[in-house]
């Protein structure tokens, strides 16, 4: 198993808003953020960090990241192989790529990546190798206002890892990619991960994510209600073992799926298709037993509202999508025992 490289302990982040009174009109209040949280970061690894909008994703990145500061909790990290030491300034070690950078202008892409890098003192020679790296070093003499929203996208992580990070945080990074970018991107974040670094990637978008992420972290209202590889938490939430078949023809569904472990089943005249959450082998082979034509056959990932749903035990109509209100508590972490 790959090794823990930054530690959060309860770490919280609650953004002030106005509460004037009659002799304090200045005053202010603790509203939403991160309330609670803990999460280790491993080397190598990429961590799927999901939640609706207004979860908490972006203020937990920007204070992973040291730009919102820590106000309680503790943060640990042994980048250096000496230990577990307190972690006082983690801009030197994070590089943050944020939701959106506008990149625009006349200014070269070696021009604005040399700006960039004179304030961390990154040699000429370096800021070459790392537009190699994300696939620019044919454009670095093209100007911004030229630049596709892909490669748009790929400067913005070169100038996060100016500072050589060990942890790369990535906001959104797939909004506005075409599926070839996205599939560009994925390739370059796969790259960075086997060169050790551990990478952070925040999305609503599941599907972006699947077979990039090692871990998966599931934030909802500010709180982070599990995290782990991503077998551990689909069986920890009961979201395991669920199975998509579909078919041509007609097909007698029950004669090889009982129906307590069919989850959804659609037929029509030409095609059938069946969800079912048992064990695949049996399943499979009782369907060839009936004859049953079979066009595919493949696992069932959860999405974002199934993960939700599991994690917190409400119900669809009860997961909001829409941006949460700044009045929002924090929600209650579920608790999950070890021999759950």
């Amino acid at each position: 198993m790959a090794e823990a490289l930054l530690s959060f302990r309860s770490v919280q982040h609650r953004h002030a808003l106005p509460a004037p009174s009659l002799f304090r009109p200045w005053g202010k209040r603790a509203g939403p953020g991160i309330v609670g949280l803990s999460l280790d970061l491993y080397e190598g690894s990429v961590l799927g960090l999901i939640g609706p909008n207004g979860a908490g994703k972006t203020t937990l990145l920007r204070m992973m990241a040291g730009v919102l500061p820590v106000q309680k909790g503790t943060v640990e990290a042994q980048f250096d192989g000496e230990g577990w030491r307190p972690v006082e300034d983690l801009r030197r070690w994070v590089g943050h790529m944020p939701e959106q950078v506008r990149w625009q202008g006349r200014t070269t892409v070696f021009e604005a990546l040399s700006q960039l890098g004179e304030m961390r003192g990154t040699s000429e020679k370096k800021i070459q190798r790392l537009l190699a790296l994300v696939g620019l070093r044919s454009r670095r003499d093209d100007a911004l206002d030229n630049l596709s929203q892909g490669m748009r996208q790929r400067l913005s992580i070169a100038a996060a890892l100016l500072g050589s990070p060990k942890v790369l945080l990535l906001d959104e990074p797939f909004n506005g990619l075409d599926p070839v970018a996205a599939e560009a991107f994925t390739a370059l974040v796969r790259t960075l991960a086997a060169k050790g670094v551990s990478v952070v990637i925040s999305s609503h978008m599941v599907a972006h994510l699947e077979g990039l992420i090692d871990r998966i972290g599931l934030l909802h209202r500010g709180q982070l209600l599990d995290e782990g590889p991503l077998e551990d938490v689909e069986r920890r939430l009961g979201l395991e073992g669920r199975y998509t078949m579909t078919g041509k023809g007609t097909a007698d569904i029950t004669s090889f799926a009982p129906a307590g472990d069919i989850l959804a089943h659609h037929e029509d005249e030409d095609n059938w298709s069946l969800t079912v959450k048992a064990n695949p082998e049996s399943v499979l082979s009782a369907a060839m037993k009936a004859k049953a034509n079979i066009t595919s056959w493949a696992p069932m990932r959860p999405n974002l509202v199934e993960w939700l749903c599991a994690a917190t035990g409400m119900s669809v109509d009860d997961i909001s999508l829409e941006v949460a209100s700044s009045a929002m508590l924090p929600m209650r972490t579920l608790e999950v025992g070890e021999d759950e």
